[in-house]
């Protein structure tokens, strides 16, 4: 029997070291990921009243590196390289995601046919003044009026907050996924 409990206390230490060094590793592999996942964060001073009155200009966001289709949804602010002009960034909206299909009517984004509710943008401000004028006719411009466009499968169609001042979708057209750089955290 002292044989037995001998090997048992033996076993229940080779036991305890596995599991001390099991979890060290675990540890270690949890600070490591930490420490990759501050990496995959970078600030970005907004510099323009695209998202205004959501966002002033001044105000710094933080973005995380890593997107894709499974982490980008409607609403959320992303960061994106413009798609006509070298070196330059636009801070938006993701307001239509691939297979959808997005028109604008008189102002008003229609996705899949349906009036998009913007009521939370740019809650918490209050109207300083109503603005009475209204949209320019369809044939002055397209921007505020188009024909239904249909996202293709890593296309996403982007609104900036403060639609009448800003360059977005309606603009250059749908962003193509490999163009997001990083999504608002």
């Amino acid at each position: 029997m002292s044989r037995s409990s001998s090997n048992q206390e033996k076993e229940k230490g080779k036991n305890k070291i596995h599991s001390q060094t099991s979890r060290n590793r675990t540890f270690d592999r949890f600070k490591y990921c930490d420490f990759d996942s501050i990496l995959s964060f970078f600030p970005f001073t907004l510099e323009t009243k695209d998202m205004l009155p959501t966002y002033s200009p001044g105000k710094r966001i933080y973005f995380h590196r890593f997107v894709n289709r499974s982490n980008l949804y409607l609403g959320d602010l992303v960061l994106v390289k413009h798609p006509t002009q070298e070196g330059k960034v636009v801070f938006s909206r993701i307001s239509g995601k691939p297979g959808d299909t997005v028109q604008m009517k008189n102002k008003i984004l229609y996705r899949n046919n349906h009036p998009e509710d913007i009521s939370g943008v740019g809650s918490g401000f209050t109207l300083q003044f109503e603005d009475k004028r209204g949209a320019f006719p369809s044939s002055f411009s397209g921007r505020d009026n188009g024909e239904p466009l249909i996202l293709k499968d890593r296309d996403y169609f982007l609104l900036c907050d403060n639609r009448d001042s800003c360059s977005d979708s309606r603009d250059f057209g749908p962003i193509p996924i490999e163009n997001i750089l990083g999504k608002a955290f």
